[in-house]
């Protein structure tokens, strides 16, 4: 008698299925193949870094002394005086802190930090990148203010205060000069206005302080 040919079929269909079934692509122990595609290429060191803030050399200084390691890192001249905020980090890779440094630092008229290219390793190349708003120098002549008892601490302190304040991240640069009694001060423009109106507010006259009247005296 002849078997009905869904059996026929059925039969065949069992023969082929491990054929099929078995994995195309077949690993050594057993590892499936999509957890070796997503290894990382490379290890990357990982290290702790208290960095008090400063410029973008002083950062990869800090960066090379905490990994203990070479830090392959190019810094345009007209960047070497940009000011970085201050960075607590634990436990991390290069390519993890400036991803977070690049996040932190950018508003809606700049953006910077290290950038590299290819896959990335200890021993990548980064480079500093800035967009946005130009860099300006302005000096200010500190002389009346320092003649009138203030000091460069009180002035500059007051200056960083109004940044901290507006959340200025990073502050500009400054400098004070001692012999030409000038304030240095390096950032955007919009940025150096704190110092215009700081030094405007100090110039404006103090007005004069009311005598106490004198005890009347006893009479005798």
């Amino acid at each position: 008698m002849k078997k009905p040919l869904y059996v026929i079929l059925w039969l065949i269909a069992l023969a082929i299925t491990p054929a099929f079934g078995q994995d195309q692509n077949p690993i050594p122990g057993g590892r499936p193949l999509a957890s070796v595609q997503d290894k990382a290429p490379a290890t990357l060191t990982k290290f702790d870094l208290d960095f008090p803030g400063g410029s973008p050399n002083e950062l990869v200084a800090a960066i090379q002394k905490s990994m203990g390691h070479p830090l392959n890192a190019i810094v345009p001249d007209e960047y070497a005086s940009l000011n970085l905020p201050p960075l607590k980090m634990r436990n991390v890779t290069v390519a993890q802190l400036f991803q977070a440094l690049e996040t932190a630092c950018q508003s809606t008229t700049r953006v910077f930090g290290f950038q590299t290219q290819g896959t990335i390793s200890d021993d990548s190349v980064w480079y500093f990148h800035f967009s946005g708003q130009p860099q300006a120098s302005r000096f200010y002549l500190l002389t009346p203010y320092l003649d009138r008892g203030l000091t460069v601490d009180d002035i500059t302190t007051a200056i960083e205060k109004g940044w901290k304040m507006a959340g200025t991240s990073p502050m500009p640069a400054l400098s004070f000069h001692k012999e030409t009694k000038l304030l240095i001060a390096v950032g955007e423009w919009s940025q150096l206005q704190t110092i215009d109106q700081v030094l405007g507010a100090l110039s404006a006259p103090t007005p004069a302080a009311k005598a106490k009247p004198e005890p009347e005296k006893a009479k005798p």
